[in-house]
């Protein structure tokens, strides 16, 4: 039965697209299976690291920052705190 599925034409290389069916064989899936699950990982993983980028980027902005110069210390929103050299 044909799939309601948007389609993509794409170029690559022939090597790549037998390296891609030798993959789908051993996975037991089809070339095209194959190039949508390759796809669906990566952009989990990209959009896992993107968000943990943010995260990072909340925790050392200045902003976030807290400084008390009385006590020596700096204390960031991560909840941690580095003692200060006088």
């Amino acid at each position: 039965m044909p799939s309601d599925l948007p389609r993509i034409t794409i170029r690559m290389p022939q090597e790549t697209i037998d390296k891609i069916k030798a993959i789908a064989d051993k996975e037991h899936r089809s070339a095209n299976e194959q190039i949508n699950y390759i796809t669906e990982k990566f952009i989990e993983e990209y959009e896992a690291e993107q968000e943990r980028s943010v995260i990072k980027e909340k925790r050392t902005k200045p902003e976030n920052i807290n400084i008390n110069k009385s006590k020596g210390v700096i204390a960031g929103d991560n909840n941690g705190t580095i003692n200060l050299k006088k």
